[in-house]
């Protein structure tokens, strides 16, 4: 096992020493965002738990009718599990704008679509945390109140807004798709060890896949993050 453990180290160091080096004044941001990066990496599986504590689930799955007798009921728990969906897309901004930092003097173009990306996602996922928390915790204090007849009404808005819902989910899930597939096509001059490109890819396909495919990122978004993590520190060692 040390044996495997050891070639595997080998391997990952060979694949990051390709001569690439971090532009001079960015290493305390090379280092805050490898930090950050590997703390941030278990927040996809924490949130899935925190849906499953908060009863997110059970109301989630059981269509619009169950989702705003949830909100109406349970307005926190609803706006908490709607605000950490979001916020996802705003942490995971600071391991691009570290990307950014690291590749902008050399390649400031591909740098450049990166950051598009990222601000996309970030932006859509805010959004939709906005649209998301307001509509539905208002509508669903209506609907819990309401009789048969404006519960009736309420259903085809509730319908409408929680399709603009997946719309903004589509974008932002576009938004990171296409970072990591910029990250998955970097030039093999900065010495991306393969494990990240390959991983970049197959969280790609799980993203925009159909469900369950979504379970596969959340169960690969931490191992893809603590390697970025780790490439990063690497050059960091190396420079």
């Amino acid at each position: 096992m040390n044996t495997a453990i050891a070639t595997t180290a080998n391997r990952f160091t060979a694949e990051t020493d390709s001569g690439f080096s971090i532009p001079a004044g960015y290493q305390r941001a090379v280092r805050w965002g490898a930090n950050w990066t590997q703390i941030i990496s278990p927040y996809l599986p924490l949130y899935f738990v925190t849906i499953l504590l908060l009863g997110g689930f059970d109301y989630g799955n059981g269509g619009v009718g169950q989702m705003l007798e949830f909100a109406g009921k349970a307005p926190n728990a609803f706006s908490t599990i709607v605000f950490l969906d979001g916020l996802f897309h705003v942490l995971f901004f600071g391991t691009v704008m570290t990307l950014f930092a690291l590749l902008h003097a050399r390649w400031p173009v591909w740098s450049t679509f990166l950051v598009a990306a990222g601000i996309w996602q970030m932006i859509a996922g805010f959004a939709k945390i906005l649209i998301s928390a307001h509509t539905f915790t208002a509508l669903g204090a209506a609907y819990i109140t309401g009789d048969a007849a404006l519960k009736a009404i309420l259903i085809p808005v509730a319908t409408s807004a929680d399709a603009l819902n997946q719309g903004l989910q589509q974008m932002d899930s576009i938004g990171v798709a296409i970072v990591w597939v910029l990250i998955a096509l970097l030039p093999a001059a900065v010495g991306l060890p393969r494990s990240i490109r390959w991983l970049s890819w197959i969280l790609v396909v799980a993203l925009m896949g159909p469900d369950p495919g979504f379970l596969l990122v959340v169960l690969l978004s931490p191992v893809w993050m603590f390697l970025m993590g780790r490439w990063l520190k690497h050059l960091l060692t190396i420079n």
